[in-house]
């Protein structure tokens, strides 16, 4: 556990060096200005709240999964490129460890994005309407465990294949796991007639993870209540999948020639 916790320090250490924070602080900034953006073009201040964190989230969403898919598809090779991986693996440590502590180390750069990004717009939100919406965090925490799993599917496919094409199949898995049940009812069944286009997305769909539980943007910008056991249950179920993909990253990896 302690030597899982320290690789995981020095990835987090490492990404920081490679100034990735420096992005997340200019969209940061960007989340500060966004309400004060909105409330000038909207009518009213219920509409300034609720665009604000109907774009606010969407974007933050977004810039996780970015995140996810460049850091996830890139954290092992790059120290196999630089035969960092080496030193790291002449000391009586597991491989499987050495990809917990990357995925540790990386899943919490991008999931502390995250929350800061939403931190940062609800600071910006409560400077104009002086109310705090908590239930922010929420969508964050659903964000959060998204950009997780992806990280972990990145990090799978990268012991497969390089990293651009990591990162691609990991975008797919993303698409075709979270699309909706009515986009391939009404779009590809019924406006295209894409029959086999919908049957293959929805065969695909029960072998991979369903990124829609992971979306509360629409029950928070509109003060739907959340059960509080729903976060349990996502929490498990993108853990479980998390597992699962980093296991199977780690049989490959235990096999693979360095």
């Amino acid at each position: 556990m302690l030597s899982l916790l320290e690789i995981a320090r020095v990835q987090l250490l490492e990404n920081i060096r490679r100034q990735v924070h420096l992005v997340t602080l200019f969209m940061a900034a960007g989340m500060l200005i966004l309400p004060a953006y909105v409330n000038a073009f909207s009518m009213g201040l219920q509409a300034f709240g609720l665009v604000t964190k109907d774009f606010g989230l969407t974007a933050i969403s977004y810039y996780g999964l970015a995140m996810a898919l460049l850091l996830g598809s890139s954290v092992v090779p790059r120290d196999i490129e630089r035969k960092t991986i080496y030193p790291i693996l002449s000391r009586p440590l597991g491989r499987v460890t050495y990809l917990g502590g990357q995925f540790l180390g990386t899943a919490t750069l991008v999931s502390g994005s995250v929350f800061l990004l939403t931190l940062c717009m609800g600071l910006g939100i409560f400077s104009l309407s002086r109310e705090w919406d908590s239930n922010l965090f929420a969508a964050a925490w659903g964000y959060s465990l998204e950009s997780a799993l992806m990280v972990a599917i990145c990090m799978c496919f990268s012991v497969f294949s390089s990293p651009p094409l990591a990162g691609v199949l990991g975008f797919f898995v993303y698409t075709v796991g979270g699309m909706p049940n009515a986009f391939i009812q009404f779009f590809l069944r019924e406006d295209r007639g894409a029959l086999w286009v919908a049957d293959g997305v929805e065969t695909l769909q029960r072998f991979l993870p369903n990124f829609a539980i992971f979306r509360l943007k629409y029950p928070v910008v509109h003060s739907i209540p959340i059960h509080p056991e729903y976060h349990l249950a996502e929490s498990l179920y993108a853990f479980t999948w998390i597992l699962m993909f980093l296991l199977i990253a780690g049989i490959r990896f235990e096999t693979k020639d360095l």
